[in-house]
């Protein structure tokens, strides 16, 4: 468009006198090289002209987004109802905004989020200390409990030591003697082993008792106790079974040992001086009985005890003081010391 006036003065002067002259010539190079430059500036001036404050803004709005304000905003017009309508340069800002706006919500979904947890860590903290709290009190709990425990099985010890003790003498009780004995046979009869019971009577008890009395007579039950456990073997089970009634029961023991053990047992009682209150002494005599099974058909708990218990009291209606075997291959009783 700029060259076409030059073209219509050329055009003109063409054919004149101008067309010859030199200054004429030389405005018109001017001129045209004017033309020319301006002709090739132009866009870039109406480039700038159009985009430069567009691209300003976004410039800005990036820089702005850059340093973490979500919240900025390319200033713009009302939407078009009709978008077609608009520039690209003005569809971009319009989405730049959307995206800002966007971000601006993430971002505040995020700070959300982040509060949330840190309640939750605070609270899921709170539980823990509370946790700790309680588990240290449950571990003390936990402490009594076990020194409870091991209170109560002491004392279930304890209890079945007393249920299985004479209280007087220290010794195997009743039960004890009878309890004993069941495992023994139930051992023995396995293995066929023999098994002997030595029974003993203090001779004239009752006399003792009605002479010193019966502190005199307990302390004589009491002697005569550790005297027997004294002259019995290792494994041997000594226990008082009533009044002045001992047993001592020999697992795997024939009658030749029982008999052994038994005159050992009667020898020491009678060679030993009781002492009684006030430093009064007296010497006592028992009468003894004794059972062996060494055959398996005679191989019966209640018959071992009631064989020796008939020793015992052949012995006690012989003259005393002595010692008296059961055969149970005969059944018949023979005084032996």
């Amino acid at each position: 468009m700029m060259l076409i006036p030059q073209g219509v003065v050329f055009g003109l002067a063409n054919g004149t006198g101008l067309a010859s002259d030199r200054w004429f010539n030389q405005i018109e190079a001017v001129s045209l090289v004017s033309a020319l430059l301006l002709a090739l500036a132009t866009p870039g001036l109406i480039i700038e002209w159009l985009l430069g404050k567009p691209l300003e803004k976004i410039r800005c709005f990036c820089f702005m987004v850059k340093q973490g304000d979500y919240r900025a905003r390319v200033s713009l017009p009302n939407e078009s109802r009709d978008r077609d309508d608009e520039d690209a340069i003005t569809l971009l800002m319009r989405d730049m905004n959307w995206m800002a706006r966007q971000i601006e919500l993430r971002e505040q979904e995020l700070k959300q989020v982040v509060e949330n947890l840190e309640q939750s860590r605070q609270h899921i903290g709170k539980q823990n200390q509370a946790l700790a709290k309680t588990n240290a009190e449950l571990m003390v709990v936990q402490g009594r409990l076990n020194e409870r425990t091991t209170e109560l099985e002491e004392a279930f010890k304890q209890m079945q030591v007393m249920a299985l003790t004479d209280p007087l003498t220290t010794i195997g009780n009743r039960r004890c003697f009878f309890d004993t004995l069941e495992q023994q046979f139930a051992a023995l009869i396995c293995t066929c082993r023999p098994i002997s019971l030595v029974m003993i009577d203090i001779d004239r008890f009752k006399a003792i008792n009605d002479t010193f009395g019966h502190e005199a007579g307990d302390r004589v039950l009491q002697e005569l106790a550790r005297i027997i456990i004294q002259h019995s073997r290792e494994n041997d089970l000594a226990a008082r079974i009533g009044g002045e009634e001992f047993t001592v029961l020999l697992p795997g023991a024939g009658s030749q040992e029982a008999v052994l053990v038994a005159r050992r047992i009667k020898a020491a009682i009678a060679n030993h001086n009781f002492e009684l209150a006030d430093e009064q002494r007296i010497s006592i005599t028992v009468s003894i009985g004794i059972c062996t099974l060494s055959q398996t058909p005679c191989f019966n708990r209640d018959n071992l005890y009631n064989y020796a218990d008939q020793a015992l009291y052949h012995s006690k209606n012989n003259g005393r003081n002595s010692i008296s075997i059961f055969d149970p291959t005969i059944r018949s009783v023979t005084k032996v010391s």
